[in-house]
């Protein structure tokens, strides 16, 4: 395997970690500030969006501090349908290059999955697939973009950046 695709994998592997310990500071230096975290919906039960300025996302934000509020509001139970936050397990797994390091852009994809433990819905199970721009930062990859594709088309209960 390359050093490339395990520099990919073991980042993936540690955001996916960083979310499970809710160490959100540290989730959140991964990303570059001017990220994209994109949950589209899907239009009909095989067409998913294609366009979150134009279409209806679950989650769309533009910009690290974006995601940052988002945190806050997890992090400090102003997230009312969080409350008592869940406890999750994220598996990742299958990351695969898409294209290699031209121009400090590296394209990656995963599939995972996601157990997310609440008093009140209980267990819930999860999962979809990732798509990521990571980019080069020093000696180690950025996360410049994150497409989350959740497989379900109806929820139930909620959805957050730490449940996906």
């Amino acid at each position: 395997m390359s050093k490339l695709c395990d520099e990919v994998r073991d980042l993936l592997y540690l955001e996916a970690d960083l979310l499970d310990r809710q160490r959100w500071d540290d989730w959140l230096a991964l990303y570059t500030d001017d990220c994209v975290y994109w949950v589209p919906s899907w239009l009909s039960e095989d067409e998913l969006g294609d366009d979150p300025e134009m279409q209806v996302n679950m989650i769309y934000i533009v910009g690290k501090p974006g995601l940052a509020a988002r945190l806050h509001r997890i992090s400090s139970g102003q997230a009312y349908a969080e409350m008592p936050l869940s406890q999750t397990s994220h598996l990742v797994n299958t990351v695969r290059l898409l294209s290699d390091d031209q121009d400090d852009v590296v394209s990656a994809s995963a599939k995972w999955m996601t157990l997310s433990v609440d008093a009140r819905m209980g267990k819930q199970i999860r999962g979809g697939w990732y798509e990521y721009q990571l980019r080069r930062a020093g000696e180690g990859l950025s996360i410049a973009a994150k497409k989350i594709v959740l497989l379900e088309d109806v929820i139930d209960g909620a959805v957050d950046i730490h449940q996906i």
